[in-house]
């Protein structure tokens, strides 16, 4: 029978500016996207050395991004996506592809509506640090990897 300390949980935010937050023996963790696809394999290498069964809670990218939002920022967050997905996949996680909108539905902060980029991310970043004041940074990287985590672990995300 497994218990939960047998369980390594990560949640992802993909993006330029995301960042991957876990929790593994009641304490969580969380870090800036890694900036090379070789450091977020060596990231996930080291969680999958843990000899821990992995669940990973991964944002998939929305199929429309918005007209100011660069191109550019569209291929990291796919590549990363994709490059975490494929590489997890090789290392026996599981793995939860979750679109936005799932681990969003999941917290009491409402919609985007007519609040500005900045007021949004930071209603976000509050809802993370309510949910986690246990000393993990909350900034405006760690806060939806976090807001992900928290959904999947407590089953709100599948």
């Amino acid at each position: 029978m497994t218990t939960t300390t047998d369980f390594l949980y990560i949640g992802i935010d993909p993006g330029v500016n995301g960042g991957i937050a876990w929790r593994v023996d009641g304490k969580t963790y969380a870090v800036k996207m890694p900036p090379t696809p070789v450091d977020i394999v060596n990231l996930l290498r080291q969680f999958q050395q843990t000899n821990r069964i992995v669940e990973l809670f991964l944002e998939i990218p929305p199929l429309f991004a918005g007209r100011n939002i660069p191109g550019s920022a569209i291929a990291k967050l796919m590549g990363n996506a994709e490059g975490i997905y494929f590489a997890a996949l090789s290392m026996g996680f599981k793995i939860h592809r979750v679109a936005p909108a799932a681990w969003l539905k999941a917290h009491p902060v409402g919609t985007k509506g007519k609040r500005t980029t900045t007021q949004w991310k930071n209603s976000l970043k509050a809802r993370a640090g309510d949910l986690f004041p246990d000393g993990v940074p909350i900034t405006l990287w760690s806060a939806d990897a976090l807001l992900i985590l928290d959904a999947g672990i407590r089953g709100a995300i599948k």
